[in-house]
């Protein structure tokens, strides 16, 4: 009969052996990941930004789940974005958020991807998408951290979208006045003019809304317009501009400027 005395003295060191060894690769593992961590966070300092990638994608995917790999996606949205792969980098900072307790990083990770959506939406030409949910995170962001640093920037950045949006309002009124659909451009221009007041476009909706009036030989209503709006102007040359329209618009010498205004 076989010694259980005899196995248990055979076994036992091998399973020790064995659990200081998985011990040893752990730690050896472990210390691998922090000297990537290191690294990357080195390479991202001396903006690096394509080679740090590198090493916080290593981490995630050897790591997933471990507060390393918090941190590394932290880093991998920076990273992104500084690359300017702005989808990747909202991509990023999102999934940290889901497992991030650190409160100031929140903070500041949803600011980083307001930006990253203006960044989306660079002019006003482009589809609206990007910039109508830009303007609706920023909304947001300062609705849900009104004593934040980042306030000053954020209403900056707010101000620009609204002068994109309204532009391209403007410039569909313009569209349509150069169709000669003009019920569609008035509406258009009114739109500029009552909601986005604080503007540089509300100014010039109301000089197109005077040049529609005078398109149509309306004069007596381009002139009670002006009258009612003159003092709403918040640019001296474009009220200037206005009173050319309404003042010179039959002169012989205006008819080119006309043509060129409506078309331009």
């Amino acid at each position: 009969m076989i010694n259980l005395r005899k196995i248990l003295f055979i076994i036992i060191p091998i399973f020790i052996s064995c659990s200081l060894n998985s011990d040893i690769n752990i730690a050896s593992e472990d210390n691998e990941l922090m000297e990537k961590m290191d690294k990357g966070i080195s390479l991202f300092e001396s903006k690096k930004y394509t080679r740090s990638l590198d090493e916080f994608n290593s981490i995630i995917l050897n790591d997933r789940g471990s507060e390393l790999a918090v941190e590394a996606r932290f880093y991998q949205g920076e990273s992104n974005f500084e690359l300017e792969q702005y989808n990747e980098a909202i991509s990023s900072y999102e999934k940290f958020m889901q497992y991030s307790s650190d409160l100031v990083k929140v903070e500041y990770v949803k600011f980083k991807i307001c930006k990253s959506y203006f960044n989306l939406a660079t002019t006003y030409s482009r589809d609206q998408e990007n910039n109508e949910f830009a303007f609706m995170k920023f909304q947001y962001f300062i609705d849900e951290f009104p004593n934040s640093t980042f306030i000053s920037e954020a209403e900056d950045m707010l101000l620009i979208l609204r002068e994109r949006k309204a532009q391209k309002v403007y410039e569909t009124g313009r569209l349509y006045l150069k169709l000669k659909e003009y019920d569609s451009a008035i509406i258009y221009f009114n739109d500029v003019v009552e909601n986005y007041y604080d503007t540089q476009f509300s100014d010039k909706a109301r000089v197109s809304i005077i040049f529609f009036y005078m398109l149509q030989d309306k004069a007596d209503d381009a002139k009670k317009y002006y009258e009612i709006n003159k003092n709403k102007f918040q640019d001296d040359s474009i009220k200037k501009e206005a009173e050319e329209i309404l003042f010179h618009y039959n002169d012989a010498s205006s008819w080119i400027k006309n043509k060129i205004r409506l078309y331009k």
